[in-house]
């Protein structure tokens, strides 16, 4: 059993009528009544204030949580690198073998630098919730960041597929925890007018990282050289350096602060992300107090903080949604865009044509989620996410059935530019989306248990796609080639239903209120409008 974490105002063993009757009793009230309003002003202080005054009160929330964000740039510039190095000449050359006069890597070894860093997600998605949970979200921060530029010297230097695999696993491992360290943190720092925006600003850091990848591999594909795919690995030390020199300073998350007892450190740390309020330390004293009834409503419903919680009474129903809106990135067809320039090439492009489209595309990815940032806020979780997965679907089976003719120069470029659309409005709605849905959904005490069951979900389903995915595409294999668009059209067509049925709207609402509605069972098509009384 979890200890239960000290209160500044603890809760009374007995009554308010019956304390009142001694001195000291009423004494207790008079806290207890001071400990509510307190809680109770900083949730209507969090409904009332605007985005904008929430950027200049909470500025080192905003510094501090886009700092921890950072480093899914290297995820995103991994995703995107080890599946497009495929067709890069040099890299061919070094891991691939002759066949029919050109050098190319094997489907089997495809599909397994492809799946390496996923099977590494899913590791690291499980160590995330103990080590984060044991040693806090900075310093899980530190430390995975210290591994990770060991890690990455074995991709540099691979001599052979089998070390190169091993590398990239390992990255991934580490990969996995940050995924899933990065956007809890930013969610429980920031304040509520601003958690949809810093939570979307993952994704950003993502296609960030995917650009970066494009960009890169484009500038390389004319060198013929190990420096073409060595120079890659290399750029991502960048990252750990960067961060590290600013990291170290950096406030622990109240929550869990909260959670270890640790009152003081919590106080302190609230103070200085609310640095720019009129009174940082009554604001400051009044989100503790708001913090610490979140924790206490938690712990009347669960026991522990475990993974074996999530999958017990109301919390089941919080991990199915979040798992769930991350699980949808990968069912809707998110492994076809990660083989672009492959695509583009069998599509009839050049090389250097199919890496500059790429480029393009993971351009367009980032303005998209830099317009979501404007979206979330005005038009809520929900409505956007639904409404883009149902576009995204009706573009993937467009692009199947394109497919379906050979030799059709106008269909080969409509089918291009269907799936560099497809990466826009990706970018635009269900990519930024999910990183709110999860990160809100969850309760506060198993934010990091359910955000790392979330990722293993995304990470497997990852693994899946990535092995069916150079098998569906591949000219040595099924050769689908576009008609890959139907088998994940007719899939993503069916996350369309869960949505519609299962995806609440979480806008507006604080964790404690988000707690009391998934404890009254409320419907998913009543979350919008549901009033909650203090």
């Amino acid at each position: 059993m979890a200890e239960k974490a000290d209160t500044v105002l603890p809760a009374p063993a007995a009554t308010a009528a019956d304390l009142d009757k001694t001195e000291t009793g009423r004494a207790d009230v008079m806290e207890i009544k001071h400990y509510e309003h307190a809680a109770n002003e900083a949730t209507d202080r969090e409904h009332k204030m605007t985005v904008r005054e929430a950027f200049r009160t909470h500025p080192m929330a905003v510094v501090w949580s886009m700092l921890f964000c950072v480093c899914i740039i290297m995820d995103g510039y991994d995703s995107d690198l080890i599946t497009n190095l495929y067709g890069l000449p040099s890299f061919k050359r070094k891991y691939g073998f002759l066949f029919e006069g050109e050098y190319t890597v094997s489907a089997p070894w495809q599909t397994a630098f492809a799946m390496s860093s996923p099977v590494g997600r899913v590791l690291g998605g499980g160590l995330q919730g103990h080590v984060a949970e044991a040693f806090g979200r900075k310093m899980t921060l530190i430390g995975c960041l210290l591994l990770l530029t060991g890690f990455v010297f074995l991709t540099f230097f691979a001599p052979s597929n089998a070390v190169l695999l091993v590398g990239e696993m390992l990255c991934g491992t580490i990969w996995g925890i940050l995924s899933s360290l990065a956007p809890t943190y930013a969610s429980e720092v920031c304040p509520l007018r601003l958690r949809d925006i810093l939570t979307a600003y993952v994704n950003l850091c993502w296609s960030i990282g995917q650009l970066l990848a494009s960009g890169v591999l484009a500038g390389y594909v004319g060198n013929l050289t190990e420096w073409a795919y060595r120079i890659p690995f290399a750029l991502q030390w960048i990252w750990p350096v960067l961060i590290l020199s600013f990291i170290p300073w950096a406030p622990e998350s109240p929550y869990w602060l909260v959670r270890k007892g640790r009152m003081d450190e919590a106080e302190k740390a609230l103070r200085r992300l609310a640095s720019g309020c009129a009174d940082p330390d009554a604001d400051a004293r009044a989100m503790l107090a708001l913090v610490q009834r979140t924790n206490e409503r938690e712990l009347e419903y669960q026991a522990s903080s475990s993974y074996v919680e999530c999958f017990k009474g109301t919390n089941l129903r919080r991990t199915e949604v979040s798992a769930m809106a991350w699980a949808i990135q990968i069912l809707c067809g998110l492994s076809l865009p990660f083989y672009a320039v492959v695509f583009f090439e069998q599509a009839g492009f050049p090389a250097q044509q199919a890496f500059n489209m790429n480029v393009g595309m993971t351009a367009l990815g980032f303005v998209g989620t830099c317009i979501s940032f404007f979206l979330i806020p005005r038009f809520g979780r929900r409505t956007l996410y639904f409404g883009g997965l149902l576009f995204l679907t009706g573009l993937m089976l467009l692009i199947g059935f394109l497919g379906i003719p050979t030799n059709n120069t106008s269909v080969t470029n409509a089918v291009a530019g269907l799936l560099i659309l497809w990466f826009f409005v990706y970018f635009l709605t269900v990519g930024p989306v999910a990183y709110v849905i999860f990160t809100e959904t969850s309760s506060t005490r198993l934010r990091g248990h359910t955000v790392a069951i979330a990722l293993i979900a995304y990470s497997t389903l990852g693994i899946i796609y990535n092995v069916a995915s150079p098998y569906l595409i591949n000219g040595t294999e099924a050769n689908l080639g576009p008609k890959t668009g139907l088998v994940y059209g007719s899939i993503s067509l069916l996350c369309c239903f869960w949505c519609y049925f299962r995806l609440p709207e979480c806008k507006n609402r604080t964790f404690e209120e988000l707690d009391i509605m998934f404890e009254r069972k409320v419907p998913t098509r009543q979350f919008k409008d549901y009033v909650i009384e203090q």
